[in-house]
């Protein structure tokens, strides 16, 4: 009976521990320190499975049990918009399962082989997230970590993937130091100190950063509009006229002749009309006759907009890519775009597709290969566009980039508009679809990131979330979860120096990808050698 309960212990027990432990952890929690010891639970499972008749596929199942269990608490609240799109999201946890099982492969080979590929399989797992329509790095482990500004300071050199790269490290090296009570007094005491020098250095590093930042670049100052119209009885049902008189009206009163920035939520302009037409645009022209007396004023807005398509038989399949419409009014097929927008006077106005859209709730991913599964949450089928912008200029030199909520999850997407010359970012939201209140703040956490990893200011506009105006070291200056309409002005560091990792990119990740197949292709060759491993 003992055996049998150490059976169901190690084989399920532990491993829905795992689970319950990263989905405890996980962004926006107070408890992210429970990512550090997150995993010992699993490897204790993994180290009872070893010498079973099947420890691959039972390490499988194990790693599906804690993976599930963890979506299942992190997800839940894409049931408030996407049925269906909560339970095709499942898929998530794939690219896990098919990789990570190799470790007890190697656990054969030794424990440090064993290590080494589990954490650089599950980095090479978190860029596949990012680069898989099915995937998402919303919960990449390093994200966990941002609701500890001064912790992640060091960001600017690793990016998040850095503070999954320490969280993985920790988990096993303290592992490594359980395992090693029974051992002698030496080995103990050197299996100590390297655990607390790899806990404790990251953190004295990012201390001392944090103390020593000195924000650069001019000063400019930004108003956030938080609108806080209601999504089911406003936003989609008023005129666009009288939405954006809602919108004067909170942000007349606070304008002032230095306000460079106004920045509206996403889709705040619900139909901006068709891209064609944007210089004789009659909205754009309500907003200009309104602020006349400020000629320098910018303003930064989500939108909706359409474009024709005029040849739309050159792209193959076009019936069956739901983003794609007819128009009988203009008889024409277009597309819809969930866009970013810079209005100034006398300028052109200037537009940035949303390039990351939320599977199965904007668009349906791989159309021409899976079946459109539908009712598919609100169902807009949004687009890409093949020629988008990253980066906002202005009359006066001034470089921005503006990024459409779900876009804020893709660190990639931050560290091109640095390169390509962005000095600070707008993030757009429309929150209100989510009752649960964790969401605005999950969002708000990776804005935060992206702030820490390009040393760039961000002005935070959410509907009816939270807005926020955060610096370059990632501090919230200013913020409003207010139910009714708000507003935030602050002067902000527009800054033009590009970070490392915003130069170089996913570079820990794709050294990842590289060890990763080296390693499988190592345990091949002994598996050649040794069929028994």
């Amino acid at each position: 009976m003992v055996r049998f309960l150490q059976k169901i212990f190690t084989t399920f027990i532990s491993p829905l521990c795992t689970g319950l432990l990263l989905g405890v952890s996980a962004i926006p929690s107070e408890y992210y320190y429970f990512s550090f010891v997150a995993f010992l639970p699993l490897l204790y499972a993994g180290d009872y499975v070893k010498t079973h008749t099947k420890p691959f596929w039972t390490f499988a199942l194990q790693l599906l049990l804690a993976l599930v269990t963890y979506f299942l608490i992190c997800f839940y609240w894409v049931l408030q918009t996407a049925n269906m799109g909560f339970l095709v999201a499942i898929v998530y946890v794939l690219p896990f399962v098919f990789l990570l099982p190799f470790y007890i492969n190697f656990k054969k080979i030794g424990y440090k082989l064993a290590s080494l590929y589990f954490i650089a399989a599950w980095l090479t797992v978190e860029l596949i997230q990012a680069n898989f329509q099915l995937g998402s790095p919303f919960y990449n482990l390093g994200n966990n970590l941002g609701v500890n500004t001064k912790l992640i300071q060091w960001y600017e050199y690793t990016g998040a993937s850095g503070g999954t790269l320490w969280i993985l490290s920790i988990n096993f090296l303290l592992y490594s130091f359980v395992r090693k009570f029974s051992s002698g007094f030496k080995t103990l005491l050197r299996s100590g100190l390297v655990l607390l020098f790899v806990v404790i250095t990251p953190i004295l590093i990012s201390l001392i950063i944090y103390s020593a930042y000195k924000e650069k670049g001019i000063s400019k100052e930004v108003l956030v509009i938080h609108p806080s119209t209601d999504n089911r009885d406003v936003k989609y049902r008023v005129n666009i006229y009288e939405l954006m008189d809602i919108y004067l009206g909170i942000m007349l009163p606070e304008l002032t002749a230095n306000t460079e920035y106004v920045v509206l939520p996403e889709t705040a302009i619900t139909n901006a009309g068709w891209v064609k037409d944007f210089n004789r645009n009659l909205v754009f022209d309500h907003f200009y006759e309104h602020t006349d007396s400020f000629p320098n004023l910018k303003l930064i807005t989500g939108a909706v907009v359409y474009e024709e398509i005029p040849d739309v038989g050159k792209i193959k399949h076009y019936q069956r890519i739901p983003g794609i419409r007819f128009s009988e009014n203009y008889k024409t097929w277009y597309y819809t775009y969930n866009a970013a927008l810079q209005i100034e006077k006398e300028q052109a106005p200037q537009l940035r597709v949303k390039d990351q859209l939320v599977p199965y709730q904007e668009y349906a991913p791989y159309p021409l290969v899976l079946p459109r599964l539908t009712p598919v949450g609100i169902d807009f089928q949004f687009s890409k566009r093949e020629n988008n912008r990253m980066v906002f200029r202005a009359a006066n030199g001034l470089q921005t980039s503006a990024m459409v909520c779900y876009e804020s999850v893709y660190n990639k997407l931050f560290y091109q508009a640095s390169r390509e010359g962005a000095q600070a970012f707008f993030v757009l939201l429309n929150e209100g679809w989510y009752e649960n209140g964790n969401v605005p703040k999950q969002f708000l956490q990776h804005s935060v990131i992206r702030a820490v990893e390009n040393r760039r200011s961000i002005a935070h506009s959410s509907n009816m979330g939270i807005s926020a105006i955060i610096n370059q070291r990632g501090d919230i200056i200013d913020t409003t979860d207010s139910k009714n309409a708000d507003s935030l002005r602050q002067e902000i560091k527009l800054n033009r120096k590009v970070t490392f990792v915003a130069r170089l990119g996913a570079y820990i990740e794709v050294m990842a990808l590289l060890t990763t197949i080296g390693l499988i292709a190592y345990l091949l060759i002994m598996k050649i050698k040794n069929p028994r491993l």
